[in-house]
């Protein structure tokens, strides 16, 4: 053993020695620690191989640890694609079920669950729901031909068209991600939220606390479900993910440039980690809430929805959860912030006027509403 070492570390010629050095640097270390016991021997090799340099070590280290984070993310993406297409029915009740669990709050000790068909509330919600939906497949596909028209005008003019197509492409993708069966659940938790989750597609989550304790109208209803929708058009819980895997990886980066050795690493995880996740995550996640607003009562302006309960239903939000002060660790706009943006916002749209006849669209709606739930109750 002590021989293949020798070799190996007089092999090469000068100007080479430096880069097999870092290519080969783990089997290198071995070779010096097996050499250890012999100082000659070890003096030599180290006369033969240097150490090389810190600003060749620094680059490296900082490049090895980008793509374990980045391979570890990919595995793991890999892993869950995989897991789902071999069962997708399990894999969808096992989701739900673990969402339900980890969002479930309850002062009377009860199991997290959600409710049946036939239960009041889900029926509300579901009605709602479908009608928002359909809502929001309405302004996606308005708001794609408008930027059509947009984008062949801009050519013309040979103006740049990078956000126009970013933007463009971004509703085409969210059209496919509305598509399809949705389900609409109601959960018995105490919590006062409403959600959708990237790990469980077309599955929109609704807490009875929520029902209970701010007692929404239907138009306000709609603007929560308007909101967690436009989540999904333009896709702000993958990217969230994304964005988290970036933060981490880029954690690992400066740490292994700052501290090398890894004494450290544990003490500044707590305190860095947590700052980056302020400073890059939650500051997008605000973004993409503003974005969701914005969204949300264009898809009530669509679905033919008063678009003054989008600020109504903020003010009650703002009011529950007793924030009034902005922070950067905050992941939501202030509410107050958030109401005044959607009151400019209502009277702006209701200038604009809106592309159909609200008034028959509302008519039908609320006879077909009527006719699911006289079914329902008959089928009860």
């Amino acid at each position: 053993d002590r021989a293949v070492c020798v070799y190996m570390l007089a092999s090469g010629s000068a100007h080479t020695l430096p880069l097999r050095a870092l290519l080969r640097g783990v089997r290198l270390r071995a070779c010096r620690r097996l050499l250890s016991s012999t100082s000659g021997a070890a003096s030599a090799a180290r006369s033969i191989v240097p150490e090389a340099p810190w600003y060749l070590r620094r680059p490296v280290r900082v490049f090895r640890v980008a793509v374990l984070g980045f391979t570890l993310y990919q595995t793991g993406k890999a892993a869950g694609h995989t897991e789902a297409l071999q069962d997708p029915d399990g894999m969808v009740k096992t989701l739900v079920k673990a969402i339900l669990e980890s969002q479930h709050v309850s002062s009377r000790g009860a199991k997290p669950e959600a409710h049946g068909a036939d239960s009041p509330l889900q029926v509300h919600v579901k009605a709602v729901g479908e009608r928002v939906l359909a809502a929001t497949r309405a302004w996606v596909a308005h708001e794609t031909a408008r930027l059509e028209a947009e984008l062949e005008a801009a050519k013309a003019r040979g103006e740049y068209l990078g956000d126009l197509r970013d933007h463009l492409r971004d509703l085409r993708a969210g059209a496919e991600r509305i598509a399809g069966e949705w389900t609409w659940l109601v959960t018995n938790s105490e919590g006062v939220n409403a959600f959708v989750s990237p790990y469980c597609p077309r599955h929109v989550f609704v807490h009875e606390g929520l029902l209970h304790a701010l007692t929404p109208t239907e138009d306000e209803l709609a603007f929560l479900i308007a909101h967690e929708l436009s989540h999904v058009v333009f896709a702000h819980g993958e990217r969230q993910l994304e964005h988290t895997a970036i933060a981490a990886t880029a954690q690992l980066v400066v740490l292994s440039l700052i501290d090398p050795t890894g004494v450290l690493e544990f003490v500044l995880t707590a305190t860095f980690g947590q700052w980056l996740e302020a400073a890059y995550v939650k500051e997008y996640s605000r973004v993409s809430e503003a974005q969701a607003d914005d969204c949300g009562i264009g898809i009530l302006h669509a679905g033919c929805f008063d678009i003054r309960a989008a600020s109504s239903m903020m003010a009650k939000v703002g009011e529950a959860s007793g924030h009034t002060r902005a922070s950067w660790t905050d992941t939501h706009p202030p509410p107050l912030e958030r109401v005044e943006h959607l009151q400019r916002r209502a009277v702006a749209l209701a200038e604009e006027g809106t592309h159909q006849d609200c008034r028959s669209v509302v008519q039908l709606l609320k006879r077909l509403y009527r006719a699911s739930t006289r079914s329902k109750r008959e089928f009860a």
